[in-house]
Parts: C-alpha cells; structure tokens; sequence
C-alpha cells in the first residue's frame, strides 16, 4: 500500500475511535469456591531454567492446580526434564510440537489446560511460593475482573535483584476499556509481560487462537485484547521474577536488522489480530472501515537500521494517533528520532526497548529511589496517624477529668449527707 493511500486513510481514524466508543466488559460467571488453576508453560531451548519455572509452579501453596508445558521443538535437555517432572507428580502435563514459535505453543498447552484461571509462565522465570494463591483471592475479591496483574522482580541469571517492573509506573487496574478506542493496538502503562499475567477461561477463550505468525511477542497480543474486554484487578507485591540472562527472546542488550524486521512482522501482526477483534466485536457500528494496516514504528526502525532513504517517508505515513497509544516517554523519543543520526538512533533504540547495563543500572538507581519515596511515605502515614491518636485521646482525657469532676462532687454530697445525719443523731 503507497504512502499516499496510508495518508488518506487517517482521515477517517478519529471518526472510527467515536464509533468504536461502545465496549462493554464481558460478563462473568461466579467462580467457584476453590477454582482450578492452570499454570500454562512455553519451552524452547531453554532447559537451563526450566527446572527452576516447573519447581515454582509445583510449591505453590495454593495445590488445586495442573501444569501444561508446551516444549517447542526443544534440542537441548528440555525433552529430558520434562518426562523426569512428568514421572514424577501426575499435575504435569507435556504437549510436544514441532518448533513453530511461541503462540503455536502456548496455543497447544491452552488446549490441554482445564482450569477456570490461566496463569501464564515463561520458561525462564519464576513464581514466588503464593502467586497462585493471592491470584485466586484478587478475582474473588473482583468476580467482574478476567484480568489480573502482578509486580515482578527483575533478576539476572543467578536471581540476583536488578528491579522491578513495573518500575515507575502503577498497575493498570480497573475497566479501562474505552481508554483503547485509538486507532491501533495500545498497551497500557503498568501491564507486565507474560508471567505476570493470568486470566478467567472465559476472557481467555475470547483471545486464544493467538495468531500462527506471532512466533514472539505473544503476551503483548494479550495485554492489547484483554485490557479491551475485561477489567483488571491487581496485586501489588511481587509475585513473578523475571529473568534477564542473555539468551532472552524479548530482553536482549542489541538489535541487529534481523530482529527488528522480525519485530516489524510480529508487530503486523498484533496489528491484525487487533483489527480482527476489533471488526467481530464492533462491526454493526462502524460507519467507516478499520484501517488494513498502516506502517508501523517497527518498520520505521527497521527502515533506520538499515539506513534506507525512505525512512522519513514511512514515520511521516504512521497515523498521529499511533503515537497517542505510547507511554509518555516513548512517544517522546519517537518523535525526537527523526533528528537522530542513525548511529544515535540505534542506540537509543536499544536503551528503550532493550536491556542494555547503562539501562539496567539506570533502573537499579531508579528502583532505589522509588523504594526510598515509598520509605519516607510509609514514614509520613505513621506520623499521620499518631497525630490522629494524639489528637484523639485529647478529648479522651477532657472527659475524664470532667468525669472526676462530677465523680468528686458526688463524693462530697455524700459526705454532707453522712456528716449531716450524724449530726442529727
């Protein structure tokens, strides 16, 4: 499609957003009493940490629970793993496939599960001992909710601390569905990737197939869908650690033209499932059509790193209302990139969407900082709330002097009393 048919079409975007403003949440069923819960596990390759996401799921204090792995074409010791795990606690399931990518798999292991909650776990990361369980008591505590999120720690390979995600931002929370009627897929502030994610069956099925080319990336389908459907209801602690070890398919330190054209496909294709569900659940009141597709930020950097002439042309094609579905701090990096010479574009692409040392150190500094504000405003409440005691007891203590006051007076009419009829004797 030509710049010119891309330009054309903007036009329209922002009528569309007005008709799209209808979403309401997807009622639903009350849970029951003790749901089961479904931890769904993608493998690839990476049986170095495999063992340590299986022992997590199992020694979850909460035990009404199966766990279905989807090992993705594995050459390494997965396979090995996962029939030792399997012999030996009948709650693990193995689905085997061809090596087809992340959806593909997680698509399979959706197909095996059973549960009434899907908690979603990378093969690289862990849960804390608890997660199922206050997972279980936030959607009892929000039957509405299909959606719940969690903190996580960022850690290194060893599950030495480097952060927190989200770092500077709140939890998502709430029915914030209408906030996404822009014109391409949006992913809130405060959302965390795949292993601080779970799911009602219910919201799930309305998003799973997850589309065949999204070989990576399958979570962000989720956190575009899922906000848009659903509320969230969100747990504040750390319940997740994410693992940062150098052979991460989403946490790399360097982009190479390889990776960001594949990026430029993957996010094609979240475009498209965004547009699917977008016609199928709003299709009666749309007057004018939902874009095909337009160009998108990823092909832009794509276009940058490979140095091609025409890259302005595609950032000047991208609708100004895509920007609009960015963090703040994004979308101003985006619109300074143009001024950007290419070297200094690729580095600061990598500092924004990798995981570079200067950025992890910056997040340590950061998450320092943030924990140091919560410290001083934990500090600030207490203070709060002995001035409230104090001045409490104050009125407290007027009562009771006023109570002596007649208490004594009480004692001295007596004693007349007394002295007076013994007077009278």
């Amino acid at each position: 499609m030509s710049t010119v048919i891309f330009m054309s079409t903007i036009s329209k975007l922002s009528d569309d957003r007005k008709q799209l403003n209808v979403l309401e949440p997807v009622v639903l069923d009350p849970l029951p009493e003790r749901p089961l819960v479904s931890i769904l596990i993608s493998n690839y390759n990476y049986g170095a940490y495999l063992s340590d996401a299986i022992e997590s799921a199992l020694q979850q204090t909460y035990n009404k629970l199966e766990i279905v792995v989807c090992d993705d074409g594995s050459t390494d010791a997965s396979p090995h793993i996962l029939e030792r795990y399997r012999s030996q606690d009948r709650r693990i399931s193995v689905v085997y496939r061809a090596n087809g990518g992340q959806s593909l798999a997680l698509n399979a292991a959706f197909r095996k599960s059973t549960g009434e909650i899907v908690c979603l776990l990378d093969a690289d990361d862990v849960f804390v001992p608890n997660k199922v369980q206050r997972v279980v008591e936030a959607f009892s505590a929000a039957p509405g909710a299909g959606l719940a999120v969690n903190r996580m720690l960022i850690v290194d390979k060893n599950r030495k601390s480097l952060g927190e995600i989200p770092l500077l931002s709140h939890l998502a929370t709430g029915w914030l569905g209408p906030s996404l009627n822009t014109c391409g897929p949006k992913v809130l502030p405060g959302l965390p990737p795949s292993s601080g994610l779970s799911l009602r069956r219910a919201i799930a099925k309305s998003i799973f197939p997850l589309p065949s080319g999204l070989r990576a990336y399958s979570d962000t389908l989720i956190q575009v869908l899922a906000p848009r459907i659903t509320p969230i209801v969100g747990v504040q602690a750390p319940l997740s650690e994410y693992r940062i070890h150098g052979a991460n398919v989403a946490a790399v330190s360097a982009f190479t033209e390889d990776r960001l054209r594949n990026l430029a496909v993957w996010e094609r294709e979240i475009w498209r499932a965004w547009r699917s569900h977008i016609l199928s659940s709003s299709a009666s009141s749309l007057d004018a059509p939902v874009p095909e597709e337009t160009p998108t930020l990823m092909d832009y950097a794509y276009a940058r790193f490979r140095s091609d002439s025409g890259a302005k042309t595609i950032f000047r094609a991208i609708p100004p209302d895509y920007f609009l579905a960015l963090p703040r701090l994004f979308r101003w990096y985006w619109r300074a990139s143009p001024m950007m010479p290419n070297w200094l574009f690729r580095k600061a692409f990598a500092f924004a969407y990798g995981q570079t040392q200067v950025k992890r150190l910056v997040a340590k500094i950061l998450c320092r900082f943030h924990d140091s504000l919560r410290a001083l405003e934990r500090f600030l409440k207490q203070i709060e709330c002995t001035g409230r005691r104090v001045s409490n007891t104050r009125p407290s203590a007027g009562l009771k002097e006023r109570w002596m006051s007649v208490a004594g007076t009480e004692r001295e009419l007596r004693e007349t009393a007394r002295f007076n009829g013994m007077r009278d004797e």
